[in-house]
């Protein structure tokens, strides 16, 4: 039974602060599935119909090619390394606006000079502009949310060059397009769905992929919420 003094303690604007800056609680914050913005962006994907906006500014699909190409330059908002900086959200959205990186015509250092401003072409707040740009990271990545959970950590998982090499060369089989247009064209939402398909189909564990409810992530966030209520308690005993 929790005493009114733990109530208070758990009603703080410093217990709040805990739950804000929680990793695992941003995680599973990030997985509540909102239904008609999920099939709107498979709707896009589906359908190829191409850019959205950002704030301002146009913007294009996420390919497989985009996330690699941030990848390489590591970039903290696909790496999760390190802090977030201007220079970072305007390579993120230089990228993001652009057609075809294959027609990229200068040296990579010079990157930072060619992505100025973006940002500010948005004209959205910092922290209203990294909500954006996580959303758009989470609507490409959403079909995995389907797949049974592993038991791993999800730090063991790391979707960079050789993860893309590999998941792209499903889309191919299962889409029947080369692989450069796969990786280059295709947005990384539809990637995901193909290869969601073909572990449906050839996978072992296929009958049980499925879409995640919101119920159930709920039910973790209750859960997460009182471990550490639990903990931030303990630590004002001691």
């Amino acid at each position: 039974m929790m005493t009114p003094e733990e109530s208070k303690l758990l009603a703080s604007a410093e217990f709040s602060a805990v739950l804000a800056a929680d990793p695992v609680l941003q995680d599973l914050r990030a997985r509540l599935t909102d239904r008609k913005d999920s099939i709107s962006s498979s709707l896009d994907a589906l359908l190829l119909t191409g850019g959205s906006r950002i704030g301002n500014l146009p913007v294009l699909p996420l390919t497989a090619a985009k996330w690699g190409f941030l990848w390489v330059v590591d970039s903290p908002l696909v790496t999760g390394k390190n802090s977030v900086s201007e220079t970072d959200l305007n390579i993120f959205l230089y990228v993001l606006s652009c057609p075809d990186l294959r027609k990229l015509n200068f040296p990579l250092p010079s990157l930072p000079a060619e992505a100025h401003n973006y940002a500010g072409a948005a004209g959205l707040g910092a922290e209203t502009l990294m909500r954006e740009i996580q959303s758009v990271i989470r609507n490409a990545f959403w079909p995995l949310a389907m797949l049974p959970r592993s038991g791993g950590e999800p730090g063991e998982v790391f979707y960079d060059g050789a993860w893309l090499a590999w998941i792209a060369s499903i889309a191919v089989r299962e889409s029947g397009m080369p692989y450069d247009r796969v990786i280059h064209e295709l947005p990384l939402s539809l990637i995901c769905n193909l290869y969601v398909a073909w572990r449906r189909r050839e996978g072992a564990d296929g009958d049980r992929i499925r879409r995640p409810q919101n119920g159930e992530v709920m039910d973790r966030i209750a859960a997460r919420v009182e471990e550490l209520g639990k903990e931030f308690l303990q630590t004002r005993k001691s």
